[in-house]
């Protein structure tokens, strides 16, 4: 938490992107995992969705509160994102944002 504000990161990843658009994002992710809206802009495009999972559960075997889960249902229904589809399960934030973004330009 001691990261300051991603969105420069954000902002040159995907230029010509409305920031709401990609605040809209980070909200499903944030919200998804019990964040706070304050946390969104934490979270880098390189991060890895594993890799925060497993800082919330250090020990496998541990009950979670299904952050994936609901992270995975705010991007259904928000953008139409099936992620059970995805093979990397290695996947960077910025990856999955690329995806909707190719979703809303299909539709």
């Amino acid at each position: 938490w001691q990261r300051s504000c991603t969105g420069t990161e954000w902002g040159n990843r995907f230029p010509g992107v409305p920031n709401e658009v990609i605040r809209e994002f980070l909200q499903a992710f944030a919200d998804g995992f019990a964040f706070s809206n304050e946390k969104c802009l934490k979270f880098s495009p390189d991060d890895k969705v594993m890799d925060i999972y497993r800082a919330l559960y250090p020990c496998k075997g541990w009950p979670d509160a299904l952050e994936i889960e609901t992270f995975a249902i705010n991007l259904e229904e928000k953008y139409g994102l099936d992620i059970a589809k995805v093979e990397d399960h290695e996947i960077i934030l910025g990856r999955l944002f690329e995806m909707t973004r190719e979703i809303q330009t299909t539709h």
